[in-house]
């Protein structure tokens, strides 16, 4: 068996930890933007304390580095209760809070003002922001999840072949490819759109 044939008997296993990331990613997103959407809504507020808190916990889920944090939750959660892929959500969603918190703010400001265009912009920002989440969480490798890029190095390992090392993560990484990039031509329309549609 050659080694395209032999990449293509593992795909099935590579996407069945693709969708690993995809589930996590996702969960990292709804989680995230629950929580930056309340902060987002307390920097608006006429309520001084609120404004400060608020932009503090943006400013502090802005700088903590993720794949720390994905280590720090390994360590501190207890393994029976939560299971090694939702410690990497929880990671992730950290930045999303961020994310969530400074660009909402920014879409809630512009709708105030009538400018809708500018407002629903933060739709395919967010969806970007998915796609960059869905990247990111091929760090969760370190804490033993059984994404694409686990699954990819529990392949070379099993084989004892190091040349399968090209070959496994370039495999992986147009797996990345072939999800993100599709998805970030189709935002790249939808911009479009709304800045044609709501144009002056």
């Amino acid at each position: 068996m050659n080694r395209l044939e032999s990449l293509l008997a593992w795909t099935p296993y590579l996407l069945g930890g693709f969708a690993w990331n995809l589930l996590f990613a996702t969960v990292a997103m709804l989680v995230g933007t629950a929580v930056g959407t309340v902060l987002a809504w307390m920097r608006l507020s006429p309520i001084a304390w609120s404004r400060r808190v608020s932009t503090s916990l943006t400013e502090l889920s802005r700088n903590i580095p993720t794949i720390i944090l994905q280590f720090y939750l390994a360590l501190m959660l207890p393994g029976e209760a939560v299971p090694a892929w939702l410690k990497a959500a929880l990671a992730l969603a950290v930045a999303v809070v961020g994310f969530t918190s400074d660009n909402l703010l920014v879409a809630l400001r512009e709708w105030r003002r009538d400018r809708r265009a500018a407002a629903l912009l933060f739709v395919p920002s967010w969806c970007s922001y998915l796609l960059i989440i869905v990247l990111a969480s091929s760090t969760a490798s370190i804490i033993g999840v059984g994404e694409l890029v686990s699954r990819s190095n529990s392949l070379i390992h099993a084989s004892a072949d190091s040349s399968l090392m090209v070959p496994v993560y370039l495999w992986a990484s147009l797996i990345f490819i072939g999800f993100c990039s599709p998805l970030m031509a189709v935002l790249g329309r939808v911009r479009g759109a709304l800045a044609r549609r709501y144009s002056p």
